[in-house]
C-alpha cells in the first residue's frame, strides 16, 4: 500500500466542518498504516504537542524492543542480581535507549488525531525497511568488534580482546535474530550466542598470573608486588585487573604491560589468598562507543565470565615471590635481543648504561639533582614533563643488564624502562614502556612512549627491499614519537611533524542537545553523531592546543598496526592503525591513517591523516569484512 500523507497541520483548525473533516482524514490514514504490515507504529496522548509525540515514540520503540527482548540471548546467570532475583524491566529499558537514539529514529513520520488542549493524540510510524536496516547496521557493528576481539587476542592484546567480545556480546542481545547470528570465524560459522562467552572463557583459561617480587613492609605496613602475566606461556601485550582490598573493597583497574604490573598492598589486603579479578567489562570506557553507551550502562554482564576470578598464594601465610615468575619479569624488564633486528654491542653502550643507571637511580628516589648534564635541553624538558605525567614511578629493578641498546645510525635507542602513571587521585592507571634516544654525543635528546613488544615486533620482523634495520627503526620511532607528543602536549614538536599543505581530516563524536521536528512537533534530544571536517594545518593545531589546556591529561593507544610502502614515492609509507584516545574529558576510539614521507628520517612528515569512528563496508567493496583493510582508508586512495 502507498500512503500519501499531509502532515503538516495548522496549530489552529479553522471551522467545525474543516476540522471534522481533518480529523476524519487523520482517522483514515492512521487506520491505513494500521491495517499495513510494512510499517511500525505507536500511539501518544498528552497534555501538550511534546508529550503527545514523546509517548508515541516510546511505544512505537517499545514494539520493536518486545520482539527483540523475547528473543535475547541473555541468561539468568547473565542478568541476575545479588540476591538471585532478575530484573527484566531493566532488561526492556536498556533495548528501548539503544533503539531510540536519535540516529534510529530516521524516517519516523507522525498524524495527529487530535491537536486540541488537553487532549493531545497523535500516532507515530515507520517503514519496517528502515528497522531493517537499523538491525543489520548493529549486526555489522557486532561482527565488526568479534573481528577486532580476535585480531587483539592474537596479538596478545587481552584487555582489548576481552572489552571487543563484551561489546559484542551486550549489543547482540539487542537483536532480534541473537540466538541465531553466526558469523564466519576460521571459515566456520560460529553461533556468537554461544562462541563469545566461550571465547572469552577461554582467554581468561589462558591467563596466567604469578608474583615475582614482594618488598618488605613499610612504616605503616604497606609493600609492592610485582605480578608477571602471561598468556598462552608469553608475557601478555597488555591485561587489565583488579585485587581485593579488604575493607577498601576492589581497587581501580590496574593494567600488565608486557607481561608486567605492580600493586600496592596494605596492612589490611587480605593475603591468603591475593584475590585478582581479570577485567572484561571496562565500565569507564563505555562512552567510547556513544551509540551503545546506554545499552553497555545498563548490560549486567558480572557473570558471564567465571574464571575471571583468579586468586594467588592460596594457603600461604604470606606472599612469596615465585623463581619462575621472577625471573620471566626480569626478562621482561629488559627490552631483549631477539626482535629482530640487530643491537649495539656492550662496548659500544657502555657510556648509555652509566648515564640510564643515573636516571633510574634518580626518577625511584626522586631525586633529580646533578642529571641535568644527561640530557640535550629538549631532551631535559621532556624528561620533565614525563616526570609530572600521572606520578611516575618505576616497575620492577631495571639494572645494566636489562636494558637493550639499538642503533640507528649515529643514535642509540634504548629500550624500555616499564614505569606507572597515574590520574584522577589513582583511578586512572596506565602502564607504559619508555623509550631514550641518546644522540652522536651521548646526550639524551628524546623519550618516547613504546608500542608495546608486539606491534614492535611486528615492524621489527618485516622484511622486503625498503625494510632495513634502519628503516624498521625509523618507522617504530616515528610512531612512538608520535603518540607521546599527544601525553606530554608537545603542540610544537606536533606542528613539526604536518606537512604545511598536509590533508587533515578530523573526526570527533559529539553529544548535544538538537531542535529536530517529527511530523509537525518539534521535540529536544541529546543527539550523538561524528562530525568530519577538512582542516588546514593550522586549524588542526588550534584545536589540539584548546583540547590540550582543557584535560589533565591525554593518552593514545595503537592496536593492529598496519604499515605499507605508498607508491607515491621510495620513501613514503603508509600506517594503518587503530586508535584509542583517551582524556580526562573525552575518548573515543576510531581508525587512523597516516601518510608518512621519511624522505629525511630526522624529521618524518605527515602528509595525510584520517580519522574514521568504524569500518565503512562501502569504501571497499571488492574486500570481504574480514579483511583487516576493509572498509577503512588505505594507501589506495591517497597513493
Amino acid at each position: 500500500m502507498t500512503l500519501i500523507l499531509a502532515l503538516a497541520l495548522p496549530s489552529v483548525w479553522t471551522g467545525v466542518a474543516s476540522a471534522d473533516n481533518r480529523a476524519s482524514k487523520a482517522q483514515q490514514t492512521a487506520d491505513a498504516i494500521m491495517a499495513d504490515d510494512s510499517y511500525i507504529y505507536g500511539n501518544g496522548v498528552g497534555n501538550d504537542r511534546q508529550e503527545a509525540m514523546q509517548s508515541a515514540l516510546a511505544d512505537m520503540i517499545g514494539k520493536i524492543s518486545v520482539n527483540i527482548a523475547s528473543s535475547s540471548s541473555y541468561t539468568a546467570d547473565e542478568t541476575m542480581h545479588g540476591d538471585g532475583s532478575i530484573d527484566s524491566n531493566n532488561r526492556m529499558s536498556m533495548v528501548i535507549k539503544s533503539y531510540s537514539a536519535p540516529a534510529n529514529l530516521e524516517g519516523v513520520e507522525s498524524v495527529w488525531l487530535s491537536d486540541k488542549a488537553p487532549d493531545f493524540r497523535v500516532m507515530t510510524y515507520l517503514k519496517r525497511s528502515q528497522v531493517e536496516k537499523m538491525f543489520e547496521r548493529r549486526r555489522d557493528n557486532v561482527a565488526n568488534l568479534v573481528r577486532e576481539g580476535i585480531r587483539a587476542e592474537e596479538g596478545g592484546k587481552i584487555d582489548l580482546a576481552l572489552r571487543y567480545l563484551y561489546h559484542a556480546y551486550a549489543i547482540l542481545g539487542s537483536l532480534p535474530d541473537a540466538r541465531s547470528l553466526t558469523v564466519d570465524i576460521d571459515g566456520t560459522p560460529r553461533l556468537l550466542s554461544a562462541w563469545i562467552p566461550e571465547q572469552m572463557r577461554d582467554i581468561c583459561a589462558g591467563v596466567r598470573f604469578g608474583i615475582a617480587e614482594v618488598s618488605k613492609p613499610d612504616d605503616a605496613g604497606g609493600r609492592t608486588v610485582s605480578i608477571m602475566a602471561h598468556y598462552k606461556d608469553e608475557p601478555v601485550t597488555s591485561i587489565g585487573f583488579s585485587y581485593w582490598r579488604g575493607p577498601q573493597g576492589q581497587s581501580p583497574v590496574l593494567t600488565a604491560r608486557d607481561g608486567m604490573s605492580e600493586i600496592e598492598v596494605g596492612p589490611a589486603t587480605p593475603l591468603d589468598p591475593l584475590a585478582l579479578d581479570i577485567e572484561y567489562r571496562f565500565p569507564d570506557e563505555n562512552h567510547l562507543v556513544p551509540e551503545f553507551e546506554p545499552l553497555l550502562d545498563s548490560f549486567n554482564g558480572a557473570g558471564l565470565v567465571p574464571n575471571a576470578h583468579v586468586t594467588l598464594a592460596k594457603s600461604a601465610k604470606a606472599l612469596k615471590s615465585d623463581k619462575q615468575e621472577t625471573k620471566a619479569f626480569k626478562e621482561a624488564v629488559s627490552a631483549g635481543a631477539d626482535e629482530g633486528i640487530s643491537v649495539t654491542s656492550k662496548e659500544e653502550s657502555a657510556p648509555c648504561v652509566g648515564a640510564m643507571e643515573k636516571i633510574v637511580y634518580a626518577i625511584v628516589n626522586k631525586k633529580y639533582d646533578g642529571i641535568k648534564e644527561l640530557f640535550t635541553d629538549e631532551g631535559y624538558s621532556m624528561f620533565e614533563s614525563l616526570i609530572h605525567y600521572g606520578n611516575a614511578r618505576i616497575l620492577g629493578k631495571a639494572t645494566r643488564d636489562t636494558y637493550g641498546f639499538y642503533p640507528m645510525k649515529d643514535r642509540t635507542v634504548c629500550r624500555s624502562i616499564p614505569m606507572q602513571f597515574s590520574f584522577e587521585g589513582g583511578k586512572r592507571k596506565f602502564t607504559e614502556d619508555v623509550t631514550f634516544t641518546f644522540n652522536s654525543d651521548g646526550l639524551i635528546e628524546s623519550l618516547a612512549f613504546g608500542l608495546g613488544s608486539v606491534a614492535r615486533k611486528d615492524i621489527f620482523s618485516m622484511q622486503g627491499e625498503a625494510w632495513s634495520d634502519y628503516m624498521k627503526m625509523v618507522v617504530v620511532t616515528f610512531l612512538e614519537n608520535y603518540r607521546t607528543a599527544f601525553a606530554l602536549k608537545r603542540l610544537d614538536f606536533i606542528e613539526t611533524m604536518f606537512d604545511d599543505d598536509a590533508v587533515i581530516i578530523v573526526g570527533h563524536v559529539v553529544k548535544k542537545a538538537e531542535k529536530r521536528r517529527v511530523g509537525d512537533a518539534e521535540i529536544i534530544e541529546n543527539k550523538e553523531h561524528v562530525t568530519y571536517a577538512r582542516k588546514s594545518k593550522a586549524e588542526y593545531l588550534a584545536q589540539l592546543k584548546r583540547c590540550f589546556a582543557s584535560n589533565q591529561f591525554v593518552n593514545i593507544r595503537f592496536a593492529n598496526t598496519e604499515v605499507g610502502a605508498v607508491d607515491v614515492g621510495e620513501d613514503t609509507y603508509g600506517i594503518q592503525l587503530r586508535q584509542e584516545y583517551f582524556s580526562s574529558s573525552y575518548g573515543d576510539v576510531g581508525y587512523l591513517y597516516l601518510m608518512v614521507d621519511f624522505l629525511n628520517p630526522d624529521e618524518p612528515i605527515i602528509k595525510v591523516r584520517t580519522w574514521q569512528p568504524e569500518r565503512k563496508p562501502d569504501l571497499t567493496p571488492n574486500l570481504p569484512k574480514d579483511s583487516p583493510y576493509s572498509g577503512i582508508f588505505s594507501n589506495g586512495y591517497f597513493g
